[in-house]
């Protein structure tokens, strides 16, 4: 009889507990409660010592206090880990390549964080257009409508799209819905039939800038977009317009867009993610000019508990399969399951 498969877990499950029980089932499962980076670490090299090799590992949700995952963490996890399944459509905090050369997988779950990712920049949008937030500052100090301005509707704007992924798509619906044309640059263009059903525009890098009064982000974190939105870019666009980003901090270069919102090029921005998360630059979080948030798109319970569902997936589908559900890479050399 073959030995049972090993599994190695940073966290446990907050709401798939059914399906990880059935994974212990099949499995047994080394797992620990994350506090931060250098625990991490320890932890993965602990259990690697105590209790390896493991067949697969994996990591669920709300990793900013600990991320990211670097091959010095996940080095004691080889040789013998296949899989290293992680939570959230985006993976560029896990060393795909790497992972690759040592014959491991890398799984993410694309699709457990479209809808809710979508309402948040919809969310911040509004927030944005409104200047929900100084109004509220305003009612908790007592100061009720004080110094405030009239605000901007939403409706016959433009939405500008930067990344037409399955989030960008899903914040495309939603807005159309408050009255908004929607155009879209990204570096693959959607089939005409898809753009037409959509109600989608494709226009150049530079027309998306001119363009839009709002402009969203949604694309993934690659060298070619690393601090993509930059003083340069922000010059060509109207002045006046909005910022929203739910997708990574690290799209933007901050001190571009600090500069042009003290200066009133950009009116306001709406922003869930930023540069040094978990601890964001101070200047974000006092400003008049920002609404903020915690990297909270994706932080509900429904969103929550498809996605430990879809990494808990990850992971039984390798170990039955030899493949997980959503691999991201594809290793040089397989490690059996």
């Amino acid at each position: 009889m073959s030995a049972r498969k090993k599994v190695l877990g940073i966290g446990a499950p907050r709401l798939a507990t059914a399906e990880f029980a059935a994974l212990r089932e099949i499995a047994d499962v080394h797992w620990f409660t994350p506090v931060d980076h250098a625990q991490v670490c320890a932890e993965v090299a602990r259990l690697c010592a105590q209790h390896g090799p493991f067949d697969a590992a994996y990591v669920l949700f709300g990793t900013a206090k600990y991320s990211p995952f670097t091959e010095a963490m996940l080095a004691p996890l080889f040789p013998g880990c296949g899989l290293f399944a992680s939570g959230g459509a985006g993976y560029d905090d896990v060393p795909t390549a790497w992972l690759a050369k040592q014959g491991a997988y890398a799984a993410n779950t694309p699709t457990a964080v479209t809808n809710a990712t979508a309402d948040m920049a919809v969310f911040l949008t509004l927030a944005a257009l409104r200047n929900t937030t100084q109004a509220e500052m305003n009612v908790r100090s007592g100061k009720w409508r004080d110094g405030l301005e009239l605000t901007d509707d939403p409706e016959g704007k433009t939405f500008g799209i930067f990344g037409i992924g399955k989030i960008g798509q899903a914040t495309a619906k939603k807005v159309q819905a408050l009255g908004m044309d929607v155009i879209y640059s990204s570096r693959t263009r959607l089939p005409e039939a898809e753009e037409k059903a959509l109600g989608l525009t494709f226009v150049s890098e530079d027309e998306l800038l001119a363009r839009s009064d709002i402009l969203s982000l949604h694309c993934p974190l690659t060298s070619a977009t690393r601090r993509w939105l930059n003083a340069e870019r922000i010059a060509k666009m109207k002045n006046g317009a909005y910022i929203v980003n739910t997708a990574r901090g690290d799209i933007i270069d901050e001190s571009a867009l600090k500069s042009a919102l003290e200066s009133r090029k950009l009116n306001h921005a709406g922003l869930d993610v930023f540069v040094g998360e978990p601890n964001p630059d101070p200047w974000f979080t006092k400003s008049p000019y920002v609404t903020v948030q915690p990297h909270f798109g994706a932080f509900t319970k429904g969103t929550i508990h498809t996605g430990e569902r879809q990494v808990l997936d990850n992971v039984r589908t390798f170990l039955e399969t030899g493949r997980p559900r959503y691999p991201v890479n594809e290793p040089l050399k397989a490690s059996a399951p």
